[in-house]
């Protein structure tokens, strides 16, 4: 187990202290994100990815351009907040230099919905987005949860919304925990292996350093993490059904990885293993040379069909937050969702989900009280 936080972290306020769970995908982010909402203070959002879209904003671009391109997204949409309540909660003379209060707005405003008077996030990718989280929020709470990124690249190739390339895959776990090294200080790392072995240890050590006090019901996220901003696919939905102990952090699935990949993942991932202490593997036999040869040569096509698919989102994501080309939110998620189309043979019944239907508040408070007078 890591160095864990044995003492309670006091905050002046949430405002200035959200709560932010971030690290590789695949590491058990949504499972730690469902433990924390069953706590009675704590909301944290599903990847609202309010600091992605800000680092593609161009520099010159205003508030009103920015809302205009963010609260259109999907990301948004799955946080059900009429777009209106965050505009009439912000201040009139608000500007790019003060983007952090539109993150706190948004956050903050879901969380008073939910009864919850701290808030936060779960976005893996914001490990890129630490710099700019730190320069807004100094006493920001971040927990970055780990896995061994043997299983974890195994996972990533089942994943619709990552990449057929293990090779690709494997640097992507090595890229997240370079991000993260930089900030070792101010972050609190755990390994989901010891979250899936000593549950309550790592949660005193989790609420300790986020500065909340003990609750039984984190314990209990199954029946007490009350959340309607999930989107509906399996990968999510599981880790909401599962217990820390359920939680695979071996290797999932039938499929075994070839030694050929544990050796290649292992020497990519070489720093984070060291870190975190995960151990190499005991081969029955090494790979030659020629396996390493054919493992990257067969791995080559999926990598340039990545990288494509990646370049295409990024080149989409750019024109949308620059305002030359919007996107269309349900198109933007559904082709999010084929970034490793081979991936899609592991949910042969899966139905895309649709987005939610914004209404204004006050429609929405309407129909729910004519449907309550039926009802009666």
């Amino acid at each position: 187990m890591l160095e864990p936080q044995l003492t309670e972290r006091p905050i002046d306020s949430p405002d200035k202290a959200p709560i932010f769970v971030i690290g590789s995908g695949r590491s058990g982010t949504t499972l730690l994100r469902q433990m924390l909402n069953a706590h009675p203070r704590m909301y944290i959002a599903h990847e609202s990815a309010f600091y992605s879209y800000l680092r593609l904003a161009p520099r010159d671009v205003t508030v009103s351009q920015f809302l205009d391109r963010y609260l259109v997204t999907f990301s948004f949409a799955w946080l059900r907040l009429d777009p209106q309540l965050v505009r009439a909660a912000l201040p009139p003379d608000l500007t790019m230099d003060r983007a952090r209060e539109i993150f706190q707005t948004v956050l903050r405003t879901k969380a008073q919905i939910m009864g919850k008077p701290r808030y936060g996030e779960k976005n893996p990718l914001d490990t890129q987005n630490l710099a700019r989280i730190f320069a807004d929020f100094p006493d920001a709470r971040v927990i970055a949860i780990m896995r061994d990124p043997r299983p974890t690249v195994h996972s990533f190739n089942r994943m619709p919304f990552a990449t057929s390339s293990k090779l690709l895959n494997a640097f992507m776990c090595r890229a997240q925990y370079q991000h993260l090294k930089v900030f070792a200080d101010r972050i609190l790392e755990v390994r989901l292996e010891d979250l899936s072995a000593s549950p309550k240890t790592t949660m005193q050590s989790i609420l300790n350093f986020v500065g909340e006090p003990w609750d039984d019901a984190v314990l209990d996220h199954v029946r007490r993490a009350q959340t309607d901003d999930l989107p509906p696919v399996p990968w999510f939905v599981n880790a909401t059904q599962q217990s820390p102990s359920q939680r695979e952090s071996g290797l999932a699935g039938r499929e075994a990885l070839p030694p050929v990949w544990t050796r290649l993942i292992e020497r990519v991932n070489r720093e984070l293993m060291q870190h975190y202490g995960y151990q190499t593997a005991i081969l029955k036999q090494e790979p030659s040379l020629w396996d390493y040869v054919r493992a990257v040569a067969g791995d080559v096509p999926g990598m340039v069909e990545a990288a494509y698919r990646l370049l295409a989102m990024k080149q989409r994501l750019d024109l949308h937050m620059q305002g030359r080309k919007l996107l269309d939110p349900q198109r933007e998620m559904e082709q999010n969702l084929q970034l490793n189309p081979s991936a899609w043979r592991y949910y042969p019944e899966f139905v895309m989900p649709k987005l939610p239907l914004l209404r204004p508040q006050e429609d929405s408070a309407k129909e729910d009280a004519e449907e309550t007078r039926r009802v009666g």
